[in-house]
């Protein structure tokens, strides 16, 4: 039986003095990856000051020197220098057990679980750091970022994110969390790039087509690099969420208008009830996509496949992995044919979208009703 929700946290401070990680220090990382982790009370050893962050909400205790509590209470414990993800915390926190003492160790640095008289405990169960990011902060900043990078990656992403702009993101990612810029205009730069990609792609000749796959590329690559950036720096918002769905949509409407103009120089106009087929079913299939993902909380409570035809099959679609079907027709020398087959596909997507998301969404209600005998206290 697991222990009741842990809420407190003692962060023994680093006494080599503050450190930055990927541009946010160090103290104020641990103090929002605990609470962002569900701990609302953290005792500070070491008699530093609290961080003056207004992100932080936590009730903070400084002390020169820690006494143990007398209370069995559960206490988060975190080393000097350690680097920690709400991963690692949450992961610990479902570990956790009354009276028993759980530590986590790696390259020196430490974290662990433990009743309030045992609090300096060294012994107990060790785990290896199998969830989540524990680094140490005295180790070499390149190191401590990668590794931090690796476990913030977008488990939505697409096969092209992972295969190729990942790549090169992180390092983008790395020199960008040292300066000020913020992730939105990393996100409006890629959007900007993008769109400019997709209308190159209408110009002639091969430095068009050129200038206009390296526009795409760098666009991609800042796509990734502004959600690491955000997840890195606790700069999420509703906005850059908005932001990155929409600027999507508008990149893959600037290439698809750049295709269009290509066929019609090439003397293969598209009809207009195509391009308006096409542009309804860009607008349905933003709308669905948008709802699935603001109603994710509220779908995944109940099994069915609908979630997985939503997040594994059409969730990617939505992403740049569809630039495949670019290429694919582009070497079979009927790129005429894309237009009209996006138009298809982009019906296709809504319609199958919206299916999925009211039959999984009609299911939630059943689930959340009370119990008859159950009262509101």
């Amino acid at each position: 039986m697991s222990a009741a929700p842990i809420r407190e946290a003692i962060v023994f401070t680093d006494p080599q003095g503050g450190r930055t990680i990927a541009g946010v220090p160090l103290l104020v990382r641990t103090m929002l990856v605990l609470q962002r982790a569900g701990v609302e009370r953290c005792t500070l050893v070491g008699g530093v000051r609290p961080p003056g962050d207004g992100r932080i909400r936590l009730t903070m205790t400084v002390v020169a020197s820690l006494v143990p509590p007398d209370d069995p209470a559960l206490r988060l414990v975190v080393g000097p220098g350690a680097v920690i993800d709400e991963a690692l915390v949450r992961h610990l926190q479902a570990r956790a057990r009354p009276g028993e003492v759980l530590a986590v160790e790696h390259e020196g640095a430490q974290v662990a679980v433990a009743p309030g008289p045992r609090v300096l405990d060294p012994g107990g169960h060790r785990l290896p750091p199998s969830a989540g990011t524990l680094a140490s902060a005295h180790a070499p900043p390149m190191h401590v970022e990668d590794v931090l990078l690796r476990a913030l990656e977008n488990p939505r992403d697409g096969y092209l994110d992972r295969l190729v702009y990942r790549h090169f993101s992180r390092p983008v990612t790395r020199v960008l969390a040292r300066t000020r810029v913020a992730p939105n205009a990393v996100t409006l730069v890629g959007i900007g790039l993008g769109a400019l990609g997709g209308l190159l792609f209408a110009l002639p000749g091969g430095t068009a087509l050129l200038a206009a796959v390296l526009c795409l590329l760098a666009s991609g690559v800042l796509d990734c690099s502004d959600g690491e950036l955000a997840r890195l720096c606790f700069a999420e918002s509703r906005l850059g969420h908005w932001l990155d769905v929409s600027g999507d949509t508008i990149v893959h409407v600037c290439l698809l208008g750049g295709i269009a103009g290509r066929i019609a120089a090439a003397g293969q106009r598209p009809e207009w009830w195509v391009l308006v087929a096409l542009a309804a079913g860009v607008a349905g299939a933003l709308v669905v996509i948008t709802w699935s993902d603001q109603s994710e909380a509220r779908r995944t409570r109940v099994p069915g496949w609908e979630n997985g035809l939503l997040d594994n099959v059409l969730s990617p679609l939505s992403t740049r992995d569809w630039y495949v079907f670019v290429v694919a027709f582009t070497i079979a020398g009927r790129l005429e044919w894309l237009v009209p087959a996006a138009a298809v596909g982009a019906q296709v997507f809504w319609v199958v979208g919206l299916l999925a998301l009211v039959r999984v969404l009609r299911r939630v209600p059943d689930l959340q009703a009370p119990h008859p005998d159950r009262r509101a206290i």
